[in-house]
Formats: structure tokens, C-alpha cells, sequence
């Protein structure tokens, strides 16, 4: 296993669900090109578990049903550890599922969350307005993962950003340390409010290799970003939660993004 100090922290909000092993894989996958640790959580609400009013009853069943989860969580996780040399520590936990998520967050304060994709990637935890409530409620870094697991990792991706202008890559430490690992040139998108220093995004984006697509504001802003996002066959799509209100787009443009585009989707604070 990795002994080396790790840089970021990676939270993978499970459910157990056979899909829920694409999240956790592309979080590996991720750890390992960032060099990250990762944690697994997995949250019961007790009345999904309790069905009789018996206090003693109620709490053998939430052991009983604690051992069950325990041996399957162990399981996913040992699949995945056996394909990467990387550890993959787990807990679970009882409660109402916002509010310990929530806490939880508080407590270890990772740098990553990773959830999947709405309706198609961890069904039940999802269900419950999980993805909605992280991104809304939540400040920190979310990773939306695909519906595929990414074949090769996440080095040497295309990666596509959207934002203002390239002062605002400045800000990501992460995306910078994603942009190391690639040679290819990074995408970034962004909508001509009228503000957007254009002049100079051409200047540093020639001496950084990045290729710029501006679009002009309207309501068919984010229609023509994602249609170019999936012809330019970019791999990972970065956008900063700040850079996504207005500026020409839906006030939803993060969720919008998540339901039209495949590829895993990083939302930045």
C-alpha cells in the first residue's frame, strides 16, 4: 500500500448498490493521480432499518443490519483495493442522511466528495436529494462521477474548464494538479458577457497551451458548451460553482451539466 503523506482527502458517498463500484473506482482512480486517500461513507436513515416500536428490538435489528452492511461494504472495497495499491478506509453510520452527511463533511472536512450521476448511480442514497443537497448545502469540492469507469485513470486526460476568464484556473489548486498530469491541451469554456478579458485569455492561453471557446450569452449558451464539450472528447469537465451562476446560463447550470454530459464532472468551490 501507498505510505506516503497523501495531499487531498476523497469522501465517496456510497450505497452499496452495484453501480455505487463505478464511483468508487473512478475515486481510486483519481486518488491515485493526485495522490489522495480515500474514504467510503455509507448512511442508513433507522426507519429504513426499524420497523416495530420496541426500543431493545430496534436495537438488535440496527446491529444485525450493521454486520450485514459491514460485510458487504468490506466487500465492494476489498474488489476494488485488489486492482490498485491503495487503502480504503470505510464507516457507517445511522441517522437522518442530509444532516449526518452534513456533519460528517464538517468533521473530517475532505477535499473531494464523490457521488454519482442522479437516477442512474447510487439510486437510493440519490433519491433522497443526496447530489442536490452536497452541491446546494455543502463547501466543498464534488466529483460527479460518469456513467462508465474511466479505462486508464485520470492521467493524461482532455480536460475541459468552464469559467470567466483563465485567472479563475488560477484559483484550483486541484485543476492545476490534474493539468500536470496530462499533455494534452486543456478546453476552457466560457460565455462573452461583455466582460471577459478576451485579449488577454488569448495571450496566456497560447503560453498555456489551453484552447478557449467562447460563447455568447443567451439561453442557448449552455446548449452550444455542452454540444462542444462532447464533440471536443473532453474527458473530465471542471466548473467553478462561483463562474457557473448567471453569466448567460441557467441559475441551475451545474445540474444541467450533470444530466446532458456522461463524462464525470468536477464542481469546484
Amino acid at each position: 500500500m501507498n505510505t506516503k503523506k497523501n495531499k487531498y482527502q476523497i469522501l465517496v458517498l456510497s450505497d452499496l448498490s452495484p453501480d455505487s463500484n463505478i464511483s468508487l473506482l473512478n475515486a481510486v482512480e483519481l486518488a491515485r493521480t493526485i495522490n489522495a486517500s480515500v474514504e467510503v461513507l455509507h448512511v442508513k436513515a433507522p426507519l429504513d432499518v426499524v420497523k416495530g416500536d420496541n426500543q431493545l428490538s430496534a436495537i438488535r435489528t440496527i446491529h444485525k443490519d450493521n454486520r450485514s452492511t459491514e460485510s458487504r461494504l468490506r466487500s465492494q472495497i476489498e474488489d476494488v483495493v485488489a486492482k490498485a495499491n491503495i487503502a480504503v478506509a470505510h464507516k457507517i453510520a445511522y441517522g437522518n442522511v442530509k444532516s449526518t452527511i452534513k456533519n460528517y463533511l464538517s468533521e473530517k472536512q475532505p477535499d473531494i466528495v464523490v457521488l454519482g450521476k442522479p437516477q442512474t448511480v447510487l439510486g437510493k442514497l440519490l433519491d433522497k436529494g443526496v447530489t442536490n443537497f452536497v452541491l446546494n448545502e455543502c463547501n466543498v469540492n464534488v466529483l460527479i462521477s460518469g456513467d462508465e469507469i474511466k479505462q486508464g485513470g485520470f492521467k493524461d486526460l482532455s480536460l475541459g474548464f468552464y469559467g470567466r476568464s483563465i485567472s479563475d484556473m488560477n484559483q484550483s489548486e486541484l485543476l492545476d494538479d490534474l493539468n500536470k498530469q496530462t499533455t494534452k491541451p486543456l478546453r476552457m469554456f466560457s460565455v462573452n458577457d461583455g466582460q471577459n478579458a478576451s485579449e488577454e485569455n488569448s495571450t496566456e492561453g497560447e503560453r498555456r497551451n489551453i484552447v478557449s471557446y467562447v460563447f455568447s450569452e443567451g439561453k442557448n449558451a449552455l446548449e452550444g458548451i455542452v454540444s462542444y464539450v462532447k464533440k471536443t472528447n473532453t474527458e473530465l469537465f471542471c466548473i467553478s460553482s462561483e463562474s457557473a451562476k448567471g453569466i448567460g446560463l441557467m441559475p441551475n447550470t451545474t445540474k444541467q451539466m450533470v444530466r446532458r454530459l456522461n463524462i464525470p464532472i468536477l464542481v469546484m468551490r
